[in-house]
């Protein structure tokens, strides 16, 4: 088919691949204008986050969601991986533990967190954080998970947490004691998805 430029200035009759090599570049492109699978596996498709610093407390030994640190994502696609990074600033007394995970929907996710040893039968599994040992500092835990999507539906990512003895609260983003002195200064958590093309 031989190359017409028509009337409306569009051009017709160029077969595929028939522009020469390095013709189109970044600038030509409209911004945006690459999609997922043209971006190819690997790359960020987008990314949500969450940033919290308010106080919260419980002495509940059945998980609970802690306040303000929730995110949600609409994958572009199904097969997409979720990069999971979240950072929690924790306070805990010496004697029992502050157990934290991350749920989806509401849900464990299969496959993440420790792993109980045989003939540990008092211990949990899909534990993320595992914390204690630190009632005048809100120290700064990272834990991440690589997911799988599974769908194009929104996700709701929480975090959750535990005490293991309802004696022992733990606290997220101030200290137990909440001394009116420099050493005892408040901080926050954060939660970041990224959306992984895959």
């Amino acid at each position: 088919m031989p190359i017409a430029i028509n009337g409306s200035g569009t051009v017709t009759g160029i077969a595929v691949g028939g522009l020469p090599d390095g013709i189109v570049d970044t600038d030509m492109l409209a911004a945006k204008a690459a999609t997922a699978p043209k971006l190819g596996n690997g790359s960020i498709l987008q990314v949500q986050h969450t940033d919290s610093n308010t106080h919260f407390t419980t002495n509940s030994t059945s998980f609970v969601d802690v306040t303000g640190m929730s995110a949600a994502i609409t994958p572009s696609s199904s097969s997409s991986k979720i990069l999971i990074v979240c950072s929690l600033a924790i306070s805990k007394l010496d004697n029992h533990s502050m157990l934290g995970k991350i749920v989806k929907n509401g849900s464990d996710i299969s496959g993440a967190g420790g792993v109980i040893e045989s003939g540990h039968n008092n211990q949990l599994a899909g534990v993320w954080w595992t914390t204690r040992s630190f009632g005048h500092s809100a120290n700064l835990y990272t834990a991440q998970y690589m997911d799988t999507a599974g769908s194009t539906s929104s996700i709701t990512y929480k975090v959750q947490g535990r005490t293991s003895s309802s004696s022992q609260n733990f606290y997220i983003n101030y200290t137990l004691y909440g001394e009116d002195n420099v050493y005892a200064s408040p901080s926050s958590s954060g939660l970041t998805l990224y959306e992984i093309a895959a």
